[in-house]
């Protein structure tokens, strides 16, 4: 897979951080949260499954890091123009908030 140049700065353009290939097919759920307790696996099987970690940063009272990823995932899954390799991954988005 190939990097994107602007990966670093450019949050729109994005894609997979890792790439797990498996000899063998896992079985995947739908798209849900860390937090959703209630997943069942019958979305089908794949073997390829991408990690893709972002990073923000801003003030703490103007964000929702939850709805952010989960927005991010499902705009970089259902893109047509996505270099991500396959629609199963997740999408770790990690908060760096400053509060004034």
């Amino acid at each position: 897979e190939t990097i994107h140049p602007r990966k670093s700065y450019k949050m729109n353009s994005s894609c997979a951080d890792i790439l797990l290939l498996a000899a063998y097919k896992w079985q995947i759920s739908k798209p849900s949260l860390l937090t959703d307790a209630n997943d069942t696996f019958d979305a089908g099987s794949t073997n390829k499954y991408w990690i893709d970690v972002q990073l923000r940063w801003g003030d703490f009272d103007s964000h929702d890091v939850e709805r952010y990823s989960r927005a991010k995932f499902l705009d970089y899954t259902t893109d047509n123009m996505s270099i991500y390799p396959s629609p199963t991954g997740s999408l770790i988005a990690i908060d760096l908030a400053y509060n004034l």
